[in-house]
């Protein structure tokens, strides 16, 4: 091996634990400045345990074997699982105690046994498989994620297996690294390419994971601020703007693919009333179970939203006016057929229901061709569904008789529906 690549070993050693431990101190300092991300703090603490494990062979000589074989690479072990551990709080998922001990256990379990404690091969077999196990587990999280959106996640997660993988690619070099656990301090020089291999993907994986976890953790905070910015703050549902931003690009594919999309303009009939005589706790109540209840009668890819105060709107991918007629006159009738706690009156619904073909393809003409055929329901007497055109022929639907259906287009409907 040339001496051009003859590295101090006590040099990268000491750098490989300050990195560890910078990133350890760097995690736990951004979790205090943001305390709702837990993972931060797990991921903190793994990496100070970590730099511990990895410190302790620095002692070799001045203290008994059992420290810097079995205590330091217990700690090592787990490293890996309270970091394992934050990556499932990172996505929300419940974290159990004894399974991030486990492979520590394992460990010091095993190093009870004289044959495999005289014997290095064993050692870096076992302490491998536990690392690359508890690594390939925190893949597994980042993969299955909640929010896929946080660009960091994926970098991330290929650091992940390939770390795992230089993990497990100790076991058949597990002759040539002879006692790599704990590291042999004070043997001078790193003459090993491998050995070279691994002490700088470890340094590496160290920095480079401690930076993208930190970053995730801002991306998960900027998308939920986004998010919020786009929720209405009562029902949880679309806002207005967001409804409105949304489903402009929705309604332009849809046109483009020529293929068929409905808005539903929704208003609870004499709202006011309900806030009056039971309280705007009351009207509050009403709303969210609306909300709840119309959200329900729609379908996964349905844009569902808020417009303001009792308005709402809905549109429809994919659905002819008849489907459309029938989504609304479903919701109305299981409003109507609710009650409420409190509310003496009953709340009921009117529906406006548009076409994008007739209305147009701009998502505010069709919102207006809804909003005329709203009108019309609430001139028609309330807790109606008016289509944008006039049918030739209506029938009552609602158990009052007054919901309204074109009857052409439920035949219609019903015939392709079987």
């Amino acid at each position: 091996m040339s001496s051009g690549l003859s590295i101090d070993f006590t040099t990268m050693f000491a750098v490989t634990v300050f990195i560890v431990a910078l990133g350890g101190l760097l995690l736990l300092f951004s979790w205090l400045q943001n305390r709702s991300t837990q993972a931060l703090a797990l991921w903190g603490i793994g990496y100070l345990l970590a730099a511990a494990g990895a410190a302790l062979p620095a002692a070799q000589g001045f203290v008994p074997n059992v420290w810097t074989i079995v205590v330091a690479n217990a700690l090592i072990c787990l490293a890996y699982g309270v970091m394992w551990g934050g990556a499932r709080c990172f996505e929300g998922r419940p974290i159990r105690l004894y399974q991030m001990l486990c492979g520590a256990a394992i460990w010091v379990a095993a190093c009870q046994i004289e044959g495999f404690y005289q014997s290095v091969q064993a050692r870096v077999v076992l302490h491998s498989c536990i690392l690359a196990t508890y690594a390939l587990l925190s893949a597994r999280e980042i993969w299955h994620a909640r929010d896929r959106e946080l660009i960091s996640r994926w970098p991330a997660l290929a650091i992940v297996v390939l770390h795992a993988g230089f993990v497990l690619a100790r076991i058949p070099l597990a002759d040539a690294l002879a006692d790599a656990l704990p590291a042999p301090i004070g043997t001078g020089h790193l003459q090993s390419t491998t050995s070279l291999i691994i002490a700088f993907e470890a340094l590496f994986t160290a920095f480079c994971l401690a930076f993208l976890r930190v970053n995730m953790a801002k991306e998960r905070a900027e998308l939920e601020q986004r998010k919020a910015a786009l929720a209405d703050p009562l029902t949880g549902i679309a806002n207005r703007r967001a409804f409105f931003d949304l489903g402009g690009p929705l309604l332009a594919r849809t046109m483009a693919g020529r293929r068929p999309a409905a808005l539903l303009l929704l208003d609870l009939d004499r709202f006011k009333q309900v806030n009056d005589t039971a309280g705007h706790q009351a009207g509050d109540r009403v709303l969210r179970a609306f909300s709840d209840l119309a959200a329900a009668s729609m379908r996964p890819g349905d844009l569902f939203g808020r417009l303001g105060g009792e308005e709402f709107a809905c549109l429809l991918l994919d659905a002819s006016m008849a489907q459309a007629l029938q989504v609304a006159e479903r919701v109305r009738h299981d409003l109507e057929t609710t009650g409420f706690p409190g509310v003496t009156a009953g709340v009921t619904v009117s529906v406006g229901v548009a076409t994008a073909g007739e209305a147009g393809r701009d998502l505010h003409a069709l919102l207006a061709s809804a909003d005329a055929a709203l009108y019309r329901a609430k001139s028609k007497g309330r807790n109606r569904v008016e289509p944008s055109r006039a049918p030739l022929a209506l029938v009552g639907t609602g158990p009052s008789g007054t919901g309204l259906v074109e009857t052409a287009l439920v035949e219609t409907y019903g015939a392709a529906a079987g």
